[in-house]
């Protein structure tokens, strides 16, 4: 199997945050519930939709690739390569209609970050970084 570019990496996760953002939005100032996890924080049935999501374009584009999510946990694989997600950073915010949260994705190898983009979905920004690429708003 081949080693995909950073830049097709973060092409992936740019898009990623995008399609999981415009889902989030669809529940943004909703008056949506928020369960509480056992650490007492807020989650929503958003969250959990917008890690799903995030899950399931990982898996069909890189099957290989381990995952690390805040709501779903931990999916090893087996290529050194681990995406970090936090489908909705923010979700006291999210939850009072107040427009400042994000969808938060990182890819990770053995020697750190490698990629790394917050989406703003609310304000319709995204911040966007990967190792040799530099970082863009």
């Amino acid at each position: 199997m081949s080693v995909p570019s950073t830049r097709s990496l973060l092409e992936f996760a740019i898009d990623a945050a995008w399609q999981a953002g415009r889902l989030t939005l669809g529940y943004f100032q909703t008056g949506i519930a928020a369960d509480r996890k056992s650490d007492n924080t807020p989650v929503t049935a958003a969250d959990r939709q917008a890690e799903q999501k995030l899950r399931e374009l990982i898996a069909r584009a890189w099957p290989d690739h381990g995952v690390i999510g805040e709501e779903f946990g931990a999916q090893p694989g087996p290529s050194g390569l681990t995406w970090i997600l936090d489908p909705i950073d923010g979700t006291k915010s999210f939850v009072h209609g107040v427009p400042l949260y994000a969808n938060l994705i990182a890819l990770v190898d053995a020697q750190g970050p490698l990629v790394g983009v917050a989406n703003f979905p609310a304000l319709g920004e995204m911040v966007y970084a990967a190792r040799g690429e530099g970082c863009y708003w």
